[in-house]
């Protein structure tokens, strides 16, 4: 499932007109660029944008694959150091919420944190 660049929160609009440039318009193109080491350090270059940045729209396009999931928490996520499914499900819901929640407070992040009710959605359809 292909989801939109531009759909997600947490990638800045110069940053999708600079993928969109490169010919990244959704996450599977992302994903086929960036498993390929020799293209990722050419999109670096290409795009102007920081192997930091990409780092974190593979990870939010890897997340955003989860059923059920939505995107206005994969920033969280990803701040929380959560990169991909794999290491989202290495959590049980309830320490999952608490894990978030001790990152936001450290972070001192604002962003909405999903609930306990959310992130057991994510389990439940995955």
């Amino acid at each position: 499932m292909a989801l939109k660049m531009s759909e997600f929160k947490g990638i800045d609009s110069s940053h999708v007109a600079k993928l969109q440039t490169a010919g990244i318009e959704n996450t599977d193109d992302l994903m086929k660029v960036w498993s390929d080491k020799e293209k990722r350090s050419g999109l670096v270059s290409s795009t102007g944008i920081a192997e930091a940045d990409f780092l974190r729209f593979a990870a939010m396009a890897r997340l955003g694959r989860v059923k059920g999931m939505g995107l206005n928490h994969l920033d969280v996520l990803v701040g929380a150091g959560i990169d991909g499914p794999k290491k989202l499900f290495s959590y049980t819901p309830e320490s999952l919420v608490k894990h978030l929640g001790e990152a936001a407070a450290e972070n001192k992040s604002t962003a909405t944190l999903p609930t306990l009710e959310e992130v057991t959605v994510w389990y439940a359809e995955s």
